[in-house]
């Protein structure tokens, strides 16, 4: 099969999971081509993906480069020329109304929701309705329950639930690595994002300054963003500045979870937690808010939940853990949810009964 998938290239969650994606796809033995404005941040340069990049002209009479119509044209251009037997976007604004535009009916399309181009650009009267048209002419899935049901009020479409992927084998527990973290006898917490206003990072820095009056801890956050600054002043103002590591975006994050003893997310909005999981599979356990699709990556056996806001509950969650006696065993079963539930040949193979089903729709 000739596949075109169309992601954003940067830190956040959907580019992660459309480029692993279109890797394991190669594996699988089809030719698979990424369409980005830019290389995705995780596309080695030795991928069998090949990498298509979509120009951004830029004409003064217009506020913005055109991306929409750019990626439309490239897509439709691409297509006859590689002989793609289906497009499979990924985040829905505006990549699922582009691939309309190109193709309308001609080529199959499938189109994965992953969260804010539902529950925020979604809503926007100026996106809702093109994207909700775009939409019902293909095959839609999203990354979670909660993330689906939000779908359906918004578009009126009913998407197939494929959860995220997580490769075991990259992501796993390595805790000799954890001295170049922290130090001796000190607890090392973790979060890892792209730092926006919705990851609450600065609330994590303030939940931490209450885990360390209890224990030795280190947290290291992993990421850069809008946040970034007030998150360094947060830690300044509550004076834990010394044991907070503020850690550049890397290609390699499982140098990073693999060492840590828990791992801390404190969104006000999540539509599944992609690394969340990836630590998980580190056998890292997770305290993080109920929000969106976490409750359904997040039980009791493999870390705690608490309500949006709560930052003196997200502490003591985190402190029950780190010193609970069955910690090792939580640790266990972390990794073996993700061997089992969220294997990555398990996901592709879901993904690619929607291809067939695209593809046998219009026989």
């Amino acid at each position: 099969m000739r596949i075109g998938l169309v992601a954003y290239p940067g830190l956040g969650g959907s580019g992660i999971v459309a480029t692993e994606l279109a890797e394991r796809l190669a594996l699988f033995g089809h030719e698979v081509y990424l369409f980005a404005t830019e290389r995705p941040f995780r596309l080695s340069k030795e991928s069998p993906v090949r990498f298509l990049e979509v120009p951004l002209p830029y004409y003064p009479v217009f506020p913005a480069p055109l991306y929409t119509l750019s990626l439309a044209g490239t897509l439709e251009s691409e297509a006859g020329r590689l002989k793609l037997d289906l497009v499979h976007t990924h985040y829905a604004v505006p990549h699922a109304a582009a691939a309309y535009l190109a193709f309308e009916d001609r080529l199959p399309l499938v189109h994965t929701l992953h969260g804010t181009d539902v529950s925020l650009l979604g809503m926007d009267p100026a996106f809702r309705l093109p994207t909700a048209r775009a939409l019902q002419r293909g095959r839609t899935t999203a990354v979670s329950q909660a993330l689906a049901l939000q779908a359906e009020k918004a578009f009126g479409v009913r998407p197939r639930v494929i959860y995220n992927a997580v490769d075991p084998e990259r992501f796993r527990p390595r805790p000799e690595w954890k001295r170049l973290y922290a130090e001796e006898g000190e607890f090392l917490l973790v979060h890892a994002s792209n730092f926006r206003p919705i990851k609450r990072v600065p609330d994590i820095v303030r939940a931490f300054a209450k885990i360390r009056r209890k224990v030795r801890a280190r947290l290291l956050l992993l990421g850069k963003g809008p946040e970034l600054p007030e998150a360094r002043r947060v830690a300044q103002a509550l004076e834990v500045e010394p044991w907070v590591t503020f850690h550049p975006p890397t290609p390699h994050p499982e140098e990073v979870l693999g060492a840590a003893d828990l791992f801390l997310l404190a969104s006000e909005e999540e539509s599944f937690g992609q690394a969340a999981l990836e630590a998980l599979a580190s056998g890292v356990p997770v305290v993080a808010t109920r929000v969106g699709g976490v409750p359904e990556l997040v039980g009791p056996e493999v870390g705690r939940l608490v309500e949006l806001g709560d930052l003196e509950g997200l502490a003591e969650a985190a402190l029950d853990l780190l010193l609970h006696p069955r910690l090792p065993e939580m640790r266990r079963r972390a990794r073996e949810l993700a061997l089992t539930r969220f294997h990555p040949d398990r996901i592709t193979r879901a993904y690619l009964e929607v291809y067939q089903e695209a593809l046998e729709s219009r026989r």
